[in-house]
């Protein structure tokens, strides 16, 4: 049994052939491959989230960089396919599957006091569950068994204080946020940021979960 793995804020590298389709620089990432949130990245990996963003949500990519992203301020509501990762000490990983987004990472929060599994995706399909006092995610097998899933542990109070660091990344991703604007010189960088934390629910406070 790996006990006490690390959890982090993942977004999924967006799919695109030939040249980048954004108006700005971004990382050199693999399709489908994750993207870690957190105070250490890079400018280009800040590019690459905004490039996601925009993408995904259905916003024209078309003309300058400003305007882009003042198209990210307007809309009404954003998501990003991602969420929670769990990674051992082993380097194992559990990644969200298809269809989960990072908008529902604190759905994570309501298991400590539902006991319910969040909805983590589909192929896979991990899950969660309580078992003897630990916390245990599984690779697969929430919407039909499967003997290929394997599990990683978490003790009670170590899970509590993961989801409090995912946050805590997440919080400094704001800060990076206004940093890559104002590098690129988009004229209102603390909007930008305080649009990604409204629809991503990153400074909201834990018993508003």
């Amino acid at each position: 049994m790996s006990t006490n793995p690390c959890l982090q804020a993942v977004v999924e590298a967006p799919w695109y052939e030939g040249e980048p389709l954004w108006p700005w620089f971004v990382a050199d990432y693999k399709p489908f491959s994750r993207i870690q949130l957190y105070g250490e990245m890079t400018d280009l990996e800040v590019g690459l989230i905004f490039a996601q963003l925009v993408d995904y949500n259905d916003l024209d990519s078309e003309s300058n960089a400003n305007k882009v992203l003042y198209r990210v301020i307007e809309s009404e509501t954003l998501i990003l396919p991602g969420g929670l990762q769990v990674r051992s000490i082993a380097d194992e990983l559990i990644c969200p599957g298809c269809c989960c987004g990072l908008e529902e990472w604190r759905a994570w929060l309501d298991f400590l006091t539902t006991g319910r599994s969040p909805w983590l995706g589909h192929d896979p399909s991990p899950w969660i569950e309580m078992v003897d006092g630990f916390v245990r995610v599984w690779s697969d097998g929430g919407m039909d068994s499967t003997a290929s899933a394997f599990h990683l542990d978490f003790e009670q109070s170590t899970f509590e204080m993961e989801l409090s660091k995912v946050q805590q990344d997440l919080s400094t991703f704001l800060v990076k946020i206004e940093a890559w604007a104002n590098k690129i010189r988009f004229p209102e960088p603390s909007k930008l940021s305080s649009k990604f934390d409204e629809c991503f629910a990153i400074s909201r406070k834990w018993s508003d979960a």
